[in-house]
């Protein structure tokens, strides 16, 4: 059984290189995303200043299982009846779920566009590509503070979206995997950091406990995907200080921002890595070939295990 998971996770990975997400196909975390919307105004509608810091933190417990809840039955049910069909279901049911949870092509693609769009048309282009690419209104006015800011989302999208993701799958299978990106919606929209854009203090209470859950939940998963950054940083090809990137990770210890600091010579987020290097637009190329090269790290390791079972 376990030599089928790995191969529904190896394929899971392969359709998401390959055609990444396909705009026209139904998404289930689209549709969490706007329940959670929902939620947001059902439970904590706009007059806040009325609410005790206590109530809103409790309100954000009761969102937390709301979504949580119907999340973990549905992929339980869906999961346990394919498997029950056959075999062959089973694999192509965890696949196209592992699919779904990854983001890997989005975020490889995206940089480039932004990277491409500075080239071909300059500052003002590239900054309306990168806040559509990462969803996040910038007040950078200059390449290289923009670039730093593309670079960032990318390095936390690594971590958040594709290598935490893939790990909790491996382990917990796609029940994990959709709980984990559930976790994440959650947190991405009622956190007072979204993308790494402040969203004031509407949700400084409200979005306590997802915030605490997540870190929780993500605290092993983010130090071994960021020591496989700074290894695919070391022992893998590209344009990276692979030695920087390990001291920079095991100063800062940061999910894997600090081994992207580190591999690209730059200063991430005011205070993470040394600004040895100017960050160019260039420098997205880089970043998103050690997403790349991380993730098919994963790869061959599942290859080689199927290899072994």
């Amino acid at each position: 059984m376990f030599k089928y998971h790995l191969l529904a996770l190896l394929l899971g990975t392969i359709l998401d290189v390959a055609f990444g997400r396909i705009y026209s196909i139904w998404n289930p975390f689209d549709t969490i995303k706007e329940y959670v919307k929902f939620l947001d105004r059902a439970l904590l509608g706009d007059e806040i200043i009325l609410l005790e810091p206590s109530k809103q933190k409790q309100l954000g417990l009761w969102l937390l299982f709301l979504v949580i809840a119907p999340v973990l039955v549905i992929a339980i049910f869906f999961t346990m009846l394919f498997y029950e069909i056959s075999i062959f279901t089973g694999v192509i049911f965890e696949a196209f779920a592992t699919y779904l949870c990854l983001e890997g092509h989005y975020l490889f693609y995206g940089g480039r566009g932004v990277m491409s769009e500075y080239y071909g048309s300059g500052f003002d282009a590239m900054k309306r590509m990168s806040e559509k690419f990462t969803d996040c209104d910038s007040k950078a006015d200059t390449a290289e503070a923009l670039t730093k800011e593309t670079i960032t989302y990318i390095a936390n999208g690594a971590t958040d979206l594709v290598l935490n993701p893939f790990l909790i799958a491996f382990f917990f299978g796609p029940v994990g995997a959709f709980l984990y990106r559930s976790l994440h919606i959650i947190e991405n929209q009622v956190g007072i950091f979204s993308n790494g854009c402040s969203r004031g203090n509407r949700y400084m209470y409200f979005g306590y406990y997802p915030a605490k859950l997540i870190h929780i939940i993500g605290y092993i998963p983010n130090r071994i995907n960021g020591a496989l950054t700074v290894f695919a940083a070391k022992y893998t090809f590209g344009d990276f200080n692979g030695k920087n990137a390990q001291y920079i990770h095991l100063r800062h210890r940061y999910k894997a921002i600090s081994a992207y600091a580190g591999a690209l010579g730059i200063k991430l987020k005011g205070y993470i890595g040394d600004d040895d290097n100017i960050a160019a637009p260039k420098d997205l190329r880089n970043a998103t070939n050690l997403l790349r090269n991380t993730c098919m790290i994963y790869q061959v390791v599942l290859v080689i295990l199927l290899l072994i079972f």
